[in-house]
């Protein structure tokens, strides 16, 4: 099974909250489960996301075989084992939008991509599609489910 990378990458964040909010996403979050249209992200993924008031940040890891880095080579290939991304939100009641400002793929940077939260004690869930992009443009959705622990 192939998952998108980019969809596994890309997740969430809410802005500057006009009026009462459900999610309270201001804080630091790791990934605690992922799922793509249905199917579970590999084992070894771990993400963080990293909320302000007004803008997001997210650094991804799959775990892999690498532990020295001895040659080009090996950095090279460490390298396409980590993903980040960054941007604006904002929120609405339980939707959030997040602004693409800098992604590991450049067709989506510029992009609104709207998701819906719900914080519940430690525990933050996104729910959405995300766009699936080749060539510039969007050739389908994925289903995004994915929940994030609290950690700081």
């Amino acid at each position: 099974m192939r998952i998108c990378l980019p969809a596994i990458l890309l997740l969430v964040v809410a802005s500057p909250v006009r009026g009462h909010s459900q999610c309270q996403l201001t804080g630091v979050w790791e990934l605690v489960s992922g799922k793509v249209d249905g199917q579970p992200y590999p084992t070894g993924l771990h993400q963080q996301k990293f909320i302000t008031r007004s803008h997001w940040a997210w650094v991804l890891r799959q775990d892999t075989d690498l532990k020295d880095l001895k040659t080009v080579a090996d950095t090279l290939a460490a390298y396409r084992t980590r993903a980040g991304g960054r941007g604006t939100y904002t929120v609405q009641g339980t939707t959030y939008t997040e602004k693409i400002e800098s992604f590991p793929e450049p067709a989506y940077e510029g992009l609104s991509v709207p998701f819906t939260c719900r914080v519940e004690g430690d525990r933050f869930y996104q729910t959405g599609t995300f766009p699936i992009m080749r060539d510039g443009k969007k050739v389908r959705d994925q289903v995004l489910e994915e929940v994030y622990r609290r950690i700081e």
